[in-house]
């Protein structure tokens, strides 16, 4: 079999003569992409170089096309939310003492993080600001069970009223959380190729449907997650 001498001098053995080019070229990479980065993909391709970086690619490629879903997901939730809150504590909600007695200690910090942000951009600081300025897990956070009395008790159904007769606050914030811990693998590029992508793929446009069909359908034939998930090396 073809050997290759690594940059301490070692021999080691490759299955072709793809893999001896390959080679010092994921030697190189180690330095930017780290050593441990590398060994993850060298490990899942069967130290295949090759493999391993086209695994690499695919794996950027397929958290790329995530993006549309899930950023269909966020902006859709979020709006449902801002509704559901400025109904009951009205349009200014982020600031009233109502809410912000309900509010856990977290969700407060997120306001006054979003706060600092938009008036250290000169922005107006007002709701669809606010909407737009706080993170996701702002969101998710806000179907967490404290809220449940005061806020889902009355706005729920009002605000999700496509959500199944047979699901619940508590099964939205399961959904809602299962999209945000895919999107923070992706947003901080962790590796998503052990995960079973098209049935996270499904459960986002499940959640999607949830909270606004419309957007589920019209988005579901520009979704490339499907045909790339078929091509993973």
């Amino acid at each position: 079999m073809p050997e290759a001498v690594t940059e301490t001098g070692s021999r080691e053995i490759y299955t072709s003569l793809e893999d001896v080019i390959q080679a010092p070229l994921i030697e190189r990479l180690k330095a930017s992409l780290s050593v441990e980065r590398i060994a993850t993909y060298l490990t899942a391709a069967g130290f295949n170089p090759d493999r391993a970086l086209r695994l690499y690619l695919w794996n950027a490629a397929v958290g790329e096309a995530f993006h549309l879903p899930v950023q269909a997901v966020e902006v859709a939730l979020r709006n449902a939310i801002n509704r559901a809150v400025s109904a009951q504590f009205g349009p200014d909600w982020w600031k009233s003492s109502a809410f912000l007695r309900e509010a856990d200690r977290e969700r407060k910090a997120d306001i006054e993080t979003a706060t600092n942000r938009i008036r250290s951009k000169n922005k107006p600081l007002i709701t669809p600001q606010m909407v737009a300025t706080l993170t996701f897990g702002f969101w998710t956070g806000i179907l967490q069970p404290r809220y449940n009395p005061p806020l889902w008790g009355a706005q729920l159904r009002p605000s999700f009223p496509n959500l199944p007769l047979d699901k619940s606050r508590y099964d939205l914030s399961d959904a809602a959380k299962r999209v945000a811990d895919l999107r923070n693998r992706i947003w901080h590029h962790e590796p998503i190729f052990r995960m079973d992508l098209l049935a996270e793929f499904g459960a986002t446009m499940k959640l999607l449907g949830w909270v606004c069909p419309v957007t589920a359908e019209w988005i579901r034939p520009h979704c490339r997650v499907p045909a790339l998930v078929r091509q993973k090396p």
